[in-house]
């Protein structure tokens, strides 16, 4: 290509290959929940019924990265309250900075921008409610109410989806209601950990393969 920079292609070349690992890891996580949905509900509903979710419920980006935050807290530890505790910090923090950037716009908030600032407020934790999620905790494992999750899930999806997609999670098997108060409680099993960090391995493995990344 006349005028190109040779590092302008090798640079393109380098991210295209971060981009099809990505996809690549991405339709495994999709392929992985998706067999244990089948595989659980298969018989207890019709053909078409599973397919319809699957489709509309499993194999979606919100059920994905409600599956992949549930591995992450795990991975961060945040079954101690004190961990948990941090990262709500860090969440509110975040809140925080978008709300102000919301706040410093010129022009007036069309309704997706409303919507967004909506879900923002709706997003911190308050004293109390970082409180009682922490109170749930006792180092066995991460125990979300169903308000936890809409808040941590409010930066990234509307909440009715949000329930929508830990209803599907469950239904499938891959996340279990907690034995607790009146609330919905949620926690992971240990087979979706399994599976979101198989596919998180997949990813690093292909970033390696390319020489992205490190060991």
């Amino acid at each position: 290509m006349s005028g190109s920079a040779p590092g302008a292609v090798t640079g393109a070349e380098g991210l295209l290959a971060v981009l099809l690992a990505r996809w690549e890891a991405r339709a495994w996580l999709q392929d992985a929940l998706e067999a244990e949905a089948r595989a659980r509900l298969a018989g207890a509903v019709t053909d078409d019924e599973l397919e319809t979710f699957l489709e509309q419920q499993v194999a979606t980006e919100q059920a994905e990265f409600v599956a992949e935050f549930f591995w992450a807290l795990h991975a961060k530890g945040c079954e101690a309250p004190g961990r948990m505790a941090e990262w709500i910090d860090s969440h509110n923090a975040l809140v925080g900075r978008l709300l102000g950037q919301l706040d410093r716009r010129n022009a007036p908030l069309g309704p997706r921008h409303k919507r967004r600032l909506w879900r923002l407020k709706a997003a911190r934790f308050g004293v109390k409610a970082k409180a009682a999620c922490c109170a749930r905790l006792d180092g066995s494992g991460v125990v979300l109410s169903l308000s936890d999750i809409e808040r941590f899930m409010a930066l990234h999806m509307d909440l009715s989806l949000c329930r929508d997609r830990l209803d599907a999670l469950a239904r499938a098997g891959l996340l279990e209601d907690a034995p607790g108060s009146n609330l919905r409680l949620f926690r992971a099993t240990e087979r979706l950990e399994a599976i979101v960090a198989a596919g998180l391995g997949l990813l690093r493995e292909r970033l390696l393969a390319s020489g992205h990344g490190s060991p």
